[in-house]
């Protein structure tokens, strides 16, 4: 859970230029025996496809359930091979809007930012763009994760590739936050006295 507030914090990085939040609506721990044969050792890609089938039978139907997810990241310690694996522009997709990511510790928020960033429609830094001078640097799409907590940014390719895609996934149009706070019909000193609040 200490890495959805990181994410959201990367995502609001002025480099992106756009304004994305990144909510937890609900976190399932997944026992060992589910763990192990959802994911297999040196198949990410089986393993990813295993996890999104997953995440989407623990899907809410209703998507006004303040429990559903856009989006599902799937952390574990069990080593399937890369740090972390990724469906490019699944975004919104039923069986493709979800991450598989290696969890190791705070860093690892970086994985979960980079992954989600394929889903979003972003391509690895340098590899079919020009945006190899970025990864030395800290972009959070290079190739093989380098950002760190005191260096990170989003290359100017992950800027234009998100986009190009952003306006095409309807499901982050909506609000995952209920504002509907009671209004109070006066301010609530006007009819306690400081003695009676106390």
């Amino acid at each position: 859970m200490h890495h959805i507030p990181k994410v959201d914090e990367i995502y609001h990085d002025e480099s992106l230029g756009t304004n994305i939040n990144i909510v937890l609506v609900r976190m399932i721990m997944v026992g060992y025996r589910q763990s192990i044969s959802l994911i297999e050792r040196g198949n990410p890609s089986r393993s990813l496809e295993q996890v999104c089938r997953w995440a989407n039978t623990q899907q809410r139907r209703d998507p006004d359930h303040a429990e559903y997810h856009d989006h599902a990241i799937f952390l574990t310690r069990q080593d399937f091979g890369p740090a972390g694996y990724a469906p490019v522009t699944g975004m919104c997709h039923p069986l493709r809007s979800c991450t598989l990511n290696h969890e190791d510790g705070f860093s690892s928020a970086f994985v979960v930012a980079h992954e989600t960033g394929h889903v979003l429609g972003m391509e690895h830094d340098g590899q079919g763009n020009r945006c190899s001078d970025e990864t030395s640097m800290g972009s959070i799409m290079a190739p093989l994760v380098q950002a760190a907590f005191h260096r990170y940014h989003w290359s100017r390719c992950s800027k234009q590739e998100l986009n190009r895609y952003i306006h095409s996934y309807d499901c982050l149009l909506d609000n995952p936050f209920e504002h509907k706070w009671p209004k109070l019909p006066e301010l609530p000193g006007i009819n306690y006295s400081m003695d009676e609040q106390c």
